[in-house]
């Protein structure tokens, strides 16, 4: 049966346009961290294999039996594709319309799918219609009352979710002010008040953390560099403009430049724990 068309919110439309950079420069097949394991150098020629890795390690997390799934901020639709070739009924949000077609290609159509902020949906979903609700490195992002009201409605009795992203377990401070990844311990409360249980967990974040250092190096050693050059160019050539340009966007670089040499693997595994958590709806 063809996907019924996908449902959009105009008004919450948005580009995500560092995923589908980070696509298209370094050719990659997915939008999220890597699963390192020993036998893998920590390198960005070995990114996209980590990446691989990881959506093999996620999925095994699925349990038996499990068929209609909600992939929720399911970007390129890397992890939907393997999902329909696993045979499960899949249908796929984000907030990003050039995602959603690229989810679409890339499943060939095999998706339902949304453009829209998973906050935002209600009836234009059946309650009680899936088995899982997945979410990798969404679950971040997702305002937590409207998304574990909207949880309770999607799932089946005794539905789970399935989690891979990154929580804070250390306040941020001025060594580290990143305020990304919710609170673990609120996130787990949340969890328990809605009516879920944890059945499943893992620590993965001494074999994903590395990818940390790799966008660092990406970004400060190399997309940096570049954009330097380019603002000397214009200097040299149309003072004008490069002054305009340094008036707008001079102390916002300066920032984006202070945040990424505080973004490395070290901090990253002093203040953040990368967790795959499997709940279940409590009856």
């Amino acid at each position: 049966m063809k996907p019924e068309k996908k449902f959009q919110h105009k008004s919450t439309y948005y580009n995500d346009i560092a995923l589908r950079l980070m696509q298209k420069l370094f050719k990659v097949e997915h939008l999220h961290y890597g699963y390192f394991d020993k036998n893998l150098k920590q390198e960005m020629k070995n990114l996209p294999a980590a990446q691989a890795a990881y959506v093999k390690l996620l999925l095994s997390y699925i349990p038996k039996g499990v068929k209609k799934i909600f992939d929720v901020g399911c970007g390129t639709g890397g992890v939907a594709s393997e999902l329909i070739k696993k045979g499960h009924n899949v249908t796929c949000i984000a907030p990003d319309p050039i995602l959603v077609e690229m989810t679409e290609k890339r499943t060939g159509g095999k998706v339902r799918t949304f453009v829209d902020l998973y906050e935002n949906i209600d009836t234009e979903v059946e309650h009680g219609t899936f088995d899982l609700i997945l979410m990798s490195e969404s679950c971040q992002y997702i305002k937590p009352d409207p998304g574990w009201v909207n949880h309770s409605r999607f799932l089946k009795s005794k539905g789970y979710i399935l989690v891979g992203d990154f929580f804070r377990v250390k306040q941020p401070d001025a060594t580290n002010p990143s305020k990304s990844g919710q609170p673990m311990d609120d996130f787990l409360r949340r969890a328990e008040e809605n009516g879920f249980k944890v059945v499943k967990k893992l620590d993965i974040t001494n074999n994903v953390a590395p990818t940390m250092d790799i966008y660092q190096d990406i970004i400060l050693n190399k997309a940096f560099p570049i954009a330097q050059a380019l603002f000397e160019f214009v200097e040299r050539r149309v003072p004008r403009i490069y002054s305009l340009l340094k008036a707008i966007f001079g102390k916002k670089v300066l920032k984006l430049k202070e945040k990424y040499e505080k973004q490395g693997a070290a901090l990253f595994k002093e203040y953040k724990r990368y967790m795959i958590f499997l709940l279940q709806k409590k009856k």
